[in-house]
Order: structure tokens, then sequence, then C-alpha cells
């Protein structure tokens, strides 16, 4: 079938719920995606950062090989020496000591929302509110579904110390808001905001399911900031390109749930478990570090193009990446240049370029990249 027999029937008959590039990937290797004509583009958007091991790892090939010919899926109703093995690997040399496995980022949510209640009412604690830092409008809205309310405020140490009010149990943070274009919250203002929470007794939570687990060169983001949360939730990046999610957390809230809440009735794939056992095991052995060097080089050699005076910011923390344009360059004509010359990059919160791509990136992939961001940024005049 072709590119466009395939694009007629998708726009027939399915409901598309994302913005689509004129492209059609068919296979991919390494860290590169292949289109219907057989052309290579060097990926460095990663399925937003899921594919964070690159593509035909011989290692997740494997472990997906190895559980398929044991069983696909188990059921919640049994243990299972999977899932006993990556929650023990996750929490290892960590500040948390209990994991909850689930299938989304809204899951993530929900389970966090139902901790977070059920803890305040068994310590019956009157506050009801839970206090989200962000840019972002309506992104939470999946935390007033348990019995809570909901605020927002703005990551200014002024406006958090007037918006944690006696009614806040709880304070989200997001380290880096990749869906508001790769925003790097400021150290000094977590900090700040971090000591408040723990003077007034309020829980910390941290969002860093758009992150990705090892994409700043840490296992989680917060690290780079040296706070220690309650909870942390993560999922991109996970299971290396299979949906996985996981809530963490420590102290008394980790015994807040039990079985009778069956707060997630539908079993985690085996497969999912099996890949991000990979996943977590192979950061752990020595990747996180790869993943600074790399990030590193790359926001280097990012920076050489802010002598283009419609680059805003150029701006990141490991390999993930943002180049704000001022809105005389409209960033999507460049994601097609890019894809033009065999580059897969993305667009984020109206004009910015972000950069993802898999922690097996080289150095060489690097360049070649920002060689093609050089020649497109050098032919725009204006």
């Amino acid at each position: 079938m072709d590119f466009s027999q395939i694009k007629e029937i998708d726009n027939k008959y399915s409901i598309i719920t994302y913005p689509r590039h004129n492209l059609c990937m068919v296979r991919s290797e390494g860290n590169c995606m292949y289109d219907t004509n057989n052309r290579a583009y060097v990926d460095f958007v990663a399925g937003l950062g899921e594919s964070c091991l690159g593509y035909k790892n011989v290692m997740l090939s494997d472990a997906i090989k190895d559980q398929t010919d044991k069983v696909i899926s188990f059921s919640n109703l049994y243990y299972n020496e999977l899932h006993s093995t990556l929650a023990q690997t996750i929490c290892e040399k960590t500040p948390f000591t209990k994991v909850c496995f689930c299938s989304s980022i809204s899951d993530t949510l929900f389970i966090l929302a139902t901790m977070v209640r059920k803890y305040c009412v068994e310590a019956k604690d009157e506050r009801d509110t839970i206090l989200v830092v962000t840019e972002s409008e309506g992104r939470y809205d999946t935390l007033q579904t348990r019995d809570l309310n909901l605020k927002t405020v703005r990551p200014d140490i002024t406006e958090f110390k007037k918006a944690l009010t006696d009614d806040v149990c709880a304070v989200m943070f997001c380290p880096i808001e990749v869906e508001q274009g790769v925003r790097l919250n400021k150290y000094e203002f977590i900090l700040s905001a971090y000591a408040l929470c723990k003077f007034k007794g309020t829980l910390v939570l941290c969002d860093e399911t758009g992150i990705g687990l090892g994409r700043t060169g840490k296992m989680f983001a917060f690290e780079q900031y040296g706070v220690q949360p309650d909870i942390v939730l993560i999922a991109r990046g996970m299971g290396g390109g299979i949906p996985i999610a996981a809530v963490l957390s420590r102290g008394e809230i980790a015994t807040t749930l039990s079985p009778s809440d069956r707060i997630n009735t539908s079993s985690i794939s085996s497969i999912a478990l099996a890949t991000s056992l990979v996943v977590v095991e192979r950061l752990k052995s020595g990747m996180l570090a790869e993943v600074e060097a790399k990030g590193e080089y790359l926001i280097n050699k990012l920076s050489k193009l802010k002598k283009h005076n419609f680059i805003v910011d150029i701006r990141g923390l490991g390999l993930v990446a943002g180049i704000e344009l001022k809105e005389n360059l409209n960033a999507a004509k460049v994601v097609g240049q890019m894809e033009n010359l065999g580059f897969l990059i993305d667009q984020t919160n109206r004009n910015t370029l972000r950069i993802t791509p898999p922690f097996t990136i080289s150095e060489r992939e690097i360049d070649s990249m920002c060689d093609a961001l050089a020649q497109i940024f050098a032919q725009t005049n204006l």
C-alpha cells in the first residue's frame, strides 16, 4: 500500500487526535526511521521521548521475544516475578519505597489524586487542595476527580507564597515543562518553594511524566535540584517505546493504597514490564553518564546558533532541548525543512523547536542535525 492510500484510509476511518506530519513511517533501525520510500530520517523526536534506547535494540528485542514466548499479560489477581523484580529495581538506591505501575500519564494522575485524598482523610487532615506550579492550563484537571480542589500558580516565588494557603495539602512541581517550550524551573525557585512546603507540612509531588526517565542525565529530574519529593510520576521512555507509567512514593503516603481500593484494575502487560526492566537496568549500569555527556555536547552545539536574531532562547538539560523562535519565523516550517534534509524534530508551545533524541544518539548524528539547522537558519532572511 502506498502513502496516498494509507493516508486516504486513515482520514476516512480514524479519529485523529494528534496533528500528523505528511510522512508515513514503515520501519526503524538504530536512531533512524524509514518512510514508505525507504528514505532514512535521523530521529530527534524518539516518539516524544518514548523510544529512549533507539530502534531494533537487541536487549529490548530479546526481552520482548522471551516474554512473548512465556506469557503476554498477567492478571492483577496473581503475583509475578517480573512485576516484583521491576519494583525492586526501580526503587533501589532511590528515596522511594513503593511503586504503583500503570499504563498511561492519565492513570498516574488518577492514582496520585486518590493517594493524596485518602492520605488526608486517614490523617484527619482537612486540607483538600492541590496547588500545581505550572505555566499550563487544563493539563491537571484529572486531579479534581477525587474530592480534591485544584489551583495553579506560575513558578514565581512571590505568587507561590500567596497561593500556598492553609487549604493546600500538596504541591505539584514539574522540573521541566516539556510541553510548554522545554521550560526549566529555576533552581532558586524550586529550593525556596520546597523549603516552604516542608515548613508547612505540605506534601511535595513531582510530575516527570513528560520529561522521561533518565533524560536529564539523572534517573529523576528532581535530582538536579537536590530535593526529595514524597511522590514522583514517571512515564515516557520507561518502557523503551512500550507504554508503561508509574507512581513512586515514600514515607507514610506510600502505604496509603490497599488492594481493597482496586485503583488499577487493568493488568500491566508483561511485555511492558520486561522492556521497562531493560531500560531501568541500562540506566543504572552507566547510561546516565552517557546521557549527561551527550546532553552537554548537544546544548553546546545548539548554543552556536544563538547568533541569529530570530532565536529568542536555547535551553535544555540532558537530552531534552528547546529552541524558542521569534514569531516571524514559523517553527512548523523549520520542522518541515529539517524533514526535507532527513532529520526529525518537533514543535511545541506554538513556536519552540523540541529535541528529544534516543539516548543512543551519537555525537556524529548530533553534529549532522545541528549542521542542518545551521544551514536552514543561514538561508533565513528576517
